[in-house]
């Protein structure tokens, strides 16, 4: 007896073809380039069910979860978001109990509580290296790989879309996909990437392109502007599409206005945001993402980092960590709005 075919399940998007439901994306960027408020954007335009980016309807309110790693959301992160225009009653921001944030693939079903207490449509995890936790000898890439499992059965599970933030390394001679964290994992498992970047000839124009594409139409890259807005909170403003491609934008960015110093203190600090990490490691990956020996030195000594020499086993090695990024867990349902 042949096997009979298995016939394709159609694709149900949140925004055709940006962001499918029961899906995980990746959204790629820069540092400073606007992930966070298109992020924010998206997450109010589906609060009062459209209009989308590219105009369309998305026919009835869906309510965000928003996972936000490095802006305080009393401060940050609801006022941009009800400079947005935002339903705030449709709007869940991640509150840690006490100083930490959770740490993924450990706190999945507080997340998971949390998507079914709120019955959401839409998560942003802002950046993905914040929640990440290190593995057993410090490094983070398979924690990323079981984090990307248990977040796609999630999704799978309640059709809800998640946008997966990163920031992208600066190291030469590789395409964009491959330089975030848990790289090659984040490659083989998404669906959909997108990719935020200024225009080559207009900085203060961005450009939303998708990289990765997923099945359904082609998808036309979007530009948009950040213009001033009420309480002096930044608005993003949507253009239209634009005539340029994923690969075009990156390969015309515009070289990295930060010091070599300062560019490296930012990448520490972000890589010590899960705790506590090899020094052995952490020399490596700043050599990929083009930071010096030296240079890095330079940020640890600024940033404050401690250096702890441990040992197992007849051996002995040095952890780095950052005093200010206390981690500990949550319990139970630590998710608030």
């Amino acid at each position: 007896m042949s096997p009979s075919p298995v016939a394709p399940s159609p694709i149900e998007w949140l925004w055709e073809p940006y962001l499918a439901r029961g899906k995980l994306a990746v959204l790629d960027g820069d540092p400073g380039v606007g992930k966070s408020f298109l992020a924010l954007d998206l997450a109010a335009r589906l609060s009062r069910g459209g209009p989308l980016p590219d105009g369309t309807s998305l026919g009835r309110p869906c309510a965000t979860l928003f996972l936000g790693g490095e802006d305080d959301v009393a401060r940050t992160l609801r006022p941009r978001a009800a400079a947005a225009g935002a339903d705030l009653a449709r709007l869940v921001f991640l509150v840690p109990r006490g100083l930490a944030l959770p740490r993924l693939p450990d706190h999945l079903p507080a997340l998971e509580e949390a998507i079914r207490a709120h019955q959401i449509g839409f998560v942003v995890i802002d950046p993905l290296a914040a929640f990440v936790s290190p593995g057993p000898s410090g490094g983070r890439d398979r924690p990323v790989r079981w984090t990307l499992d248990g977040l796609a059965e999630l999704a799978a599970r309640h059709g809800c879309a998640v946008l997966l933030v990163r920031h992208l390394t600066k190291s030469g001679g590789l395409r964009w996909l491959y330089r975030g964290l848990g790289s090659i994992g984040v490659v083989r498992t998404i669906p959909t990437g997108l990719l935020v970047a200024r225009h080559p000839s207009d900085p203060e124009l961005r450009v939303l392109a998708r990289t990765k594409p997923a099945d359904g139409p082609p998808a036309p890259s979007l530009g948009f502007r950040l213009w001033p807005g009420g309480g002096c909170q930044p608005r993003l403003h949507w253009l239209g599409p634009v005539g340029l491609t994923a690969e075009e934008l990156y390969t015309t960015r515009e070289p990295e206005s930060q010091r070599p110093r300062e560019r490296a203190a930012e990448w520490l600090r972000r890589e010590l945001a899960g705790g506590a990490r090899r020094a052995a490691e952490l020399i490596t990956g700043a050599a990929a993402a083009g930071i010096t020996r030296r240079t890095l030195k330079r940020a640890k000594k600024d940033l404050g980092v401690e250096s702890e020499q441990v040992g197992k086993d007849g051996t002995t090695e040095w952890l780095w960590s950052d005093p200010e990024a206390v981690a500990w867990p949550i319990r139970g349902n630590d998710l608030t709005s």
